[in-house]
């Protein structure tokens, strides 16, 4: 007699299954929570948003807030500080969109060339720790070297007989330390991110490739940055989704908020919490917040189907 056959259990319900949705939960209730949930703010940039005391947030919101359409938006495009503040935003981020990619990209490539374990956990481990520093500490870090009396760089121009500089009146020389600081706490975590990436490269091909008498320059710009071309396309994507959203410690933080630096250090993520917090204005913060993911989803989007007519597999 033929055995009747078990039928085929569907795939949802495989017990492997329910285990990996298991360990997808706490993330998902995360985004719900976080993300999604606190999406209803958006109301706010179509909103003169007027609160009276003693009435709850929704009925504020829906009910003694009358719609303004694309007032908070035509606002904040007629406002005299708008250009400043998106050239600000623009600039850095494409300074740091380079300088993101390049700088760690050939320190990972140099340090996966050292073959003294020691030395290299050492490089990473001192190149890694600014990642995990608070901007705050950052910022008053940098104000121990910068203060105008007792900060470190003025003792040492004063013993050359130099005048002491005040820094941070001194927006000339800020856009400089902004894009230094910033590479200096970024690149240690991009860095290890590329190294993971030529680690996984098969070794069979260097091992070739110097069996031919290919060099060191030959086996970088012909085998490692060719692997590296998708972590590559991946990293410059994410960052492009974010070309409107800036570093609010880095611009906020360690400049110690000082007005005289205003003209190079205020960017739009700045520009929104002084909105909100020092003025009060939630609809005008909401409106320049939904501008920044608007752009940004747009020029992801963009830059996706560019890369995707380039290389579908990149894209």
């Amino acid at each position: 007699m033929f055995k009747r056959k078990k039928p085929k259990q569907h795939a949802g319900f495989r017990k492997e299954t329910w285990q990996l949705t298991l360990l997808a939960v706490p993330a998902a209730v995360w985004y719900c929570l976080f993300c999604y949930l606190p999406m209803f703010g958006v109301v706010f940039a179509f909103k003169n948003f007027k609160a009276r005391p003693g009435e709850g947030l929704f009925k504020n919101l829906f009910v003694n807030s009358p719609w303004v359409g694309l007032d908070n938006f035509s606002f904040l495009i007629r406002s005299s500080d708008m250009p400043d503040i998106m050239f600000n935003t623009l600039f850095y981020n494409v300074v740091f969109l380079i300088t993101g990619i390049v700088i760690p990209v050939f320190l990972a490539i140099l340090l996966t060339e050292v073959h003294g374990r020691t030395f290299s956990g050492m490089v990473q481990m001192i190149l890694l720790l600014p990642y995990f520093l608070s901007w705050v500490i950052v910022g008053y870090c940098l104000y121990g070297f910068l203060a105008t009396d007792e900060g470190q760089i003025n003792h040492v121009l004063k013993i050359f007989g130099a005048q002491a500089v005040q820094w941070y009146q001194s927006p000339q020389y800020w856009r400089g330390i902004l894009i230094g600081i910033g590479i200096w706490k970024s690149m240690g975590y991009s860095m290890i991110i590329y190294m993971c990436a030529i680690t996984a490269i098969d070794r069979s091909l260097y091992e070739s490739a110097a069996l031919d008498g290919a060099g060191f320059f030959d086996r970088v710009f012909n085998i490692t940055l060719p692997q590296l071309r998708t972590t590559i396309t991946t990293i410059f994507i994410l960052n492009i989704g974010s070309i409107l959203t800036s570093d609010f410690g880095l611009f906020y933080q360690v400049p110690l908020d000082s007005n005289s630096l205003q003209p190079v250090t205020q960017t739009l993520d700045v520009y929104v919490y002084k909105a909100l917090m020092q003025q009060a204005n939630f609809s005008y913060s909401s409106a320049a917040s939904f501008l920044q993911s608007s752009v940004g989803c747009l020029l992801l989007i963009i830059s996706y189907l560019i890369i995707n007519r380039m290389n579908r597999d990149d894209a």
